[in-house]
Formats: C-alpha cells, structure tokens, sequence
C-alpha cells in the first residue's frame, strides 16, 4: 500500500499476532511472579515483599489483605441485617447507569 508517497508494508495480518503475544505476556508474568514465591526449591510467602504482602488474600485462615477484610466486613453486616442494608458498587452516579 502507498500513502502520501510512502510504501507501507505489513507482511502479517498483525490482529491476527496479538492473542499469541498477549498469551505469552500473561504466561511470562505467572511464571516471573511464581519465581518470585519459591526460594531454594521451598514456597517462601514474605509478607515483607510487596508483590506477596498485595497479592495474599488469606494467610491462615484470616484474611489479610484490607480490600478482602473490608468486602467481607460489609457482607457480614449485610447478612446481620437480613440483607436489607444495600451498597452502590458503581461509581457512576445514579442516573448514570
């Protein structure tokens, strides 16, 4: 394709190469973030390492992680009070939605 004198070339259909690139992404950064857990062959879950302490839901059977410990502080209160307490989820305002 010529366009304003300059020859474009695209030897590949390139929408067809981002679900392969994308896969690949995602399958590096899985694996990255499990080297990340495992020291000398053992699971090491360091609560002083960032990528750990934000990615650890529960540890022990608490849940550790302060957006978990909020969203299920909210569901036991709903549950107290026979679900009738309602919470907009949406940031949107109202009309909005």
């Amino acid at each position: 394709m010529v366009s304003h004198g300059v020859k474009v070339l695209s030897p590949l259909p390139l929408s067809s190469t981002v679900p392969y690139h994308a896969s690949q992404l995602y399958a590096r950064n899985v694996a990255n973030f499990v080297v990340n857990l495992v020291k000398k062959g053992q699971l090491q879950l360091d609560g002083d390492d960032e990528i750990v302490r934000e990615s650890m839901i529960t540890r022990g059977g608490d849940v550790v992680h302060p957006r978990g410990r909020e969203v299920r502080g909210r569901a036991a209160a709903e549950k107290e009070d026979g679900g009738r307490r309602r919470t907009r989820t949406s940031a949107a305002p109202p009309a909005a939605r």
